[in-house]
C-alpha cells in the first residue's frame, strides 16, 4: 500500500467515534469482539463493520481461537500520521513565520504614515 493510500485509510479508520473508541480500548490491551459490541453498544455484525475499516487501515489484527475473536492495536500503526502531521505542521509554521517577517515591516510602516480617511459630509 502507497503511503499516501495509508494515509488516506488511517484518516477514514479514525473519522468515526466508534472507530476511535476501539482504538482507545484496544491501547489499554487486546479486547475479544464481544467486549467491544458491549463497549459500543452494538451488534458482534457491527463491530465486524467497524474493525473491517480499521483492519483495512493497519491499525489493528485479530486472531481467533476457538469460537473466541480477539483484536489488538498493531504498534507504532498511527506513526505514518503523526510523521505526516509533524512534518505538516512545520511547513506551515516556517510558512507563517515568513509571511509575519514580511508583513511586520510593511505593516509598522503603514501604521506611521496612515492617514485618516476623508470624513463625508451629509449630503
Amino acid at each position: 500500500m502507497r503511503e499516501s493510500d495509508r494515509l488516506d485509510a488511517i484518516a477514514v479508520a479514525i473519522a468515526s467515534a466508534p472507530r476511535r473508541t476501539i482504538l482507545e480500548r484496544l491501547a489499554e490491551g487486546p479486547a475479544t469482539m464481544s467486549q467491544l459490541a458491549d463497549l459500543l453498544g452494538v451488534s458482534l455484525a457491527g463491530v465486524t463493520k467497524h474493525l473491517e475499516v480499521l483492519l483495512d487501515a493497519q491499525l489493528v489484527h485479530r486472531a481467533k481461537r476457538g469460537r473466541t475473536v480477539t483484536v489488538e492495536l498493531v504498534p507504532g500503526s498511527l506513526e505514518p500520521l503523526q510523521e505526516w502531521a509533524t512534518s505538516t505542521r512545520l511547513v506551515w509554521s516556517t510558512r507563517l513565520d515568513r509571511l509575519v517577517a514580511y508583513l511586520s515591516p510593511a505593516a509598522d510602516e503603514a501604521a506611521r504614515t496612515r492617514t485618516p480617511p476623508p470624513m463625508s459630509r451629509p449630503g
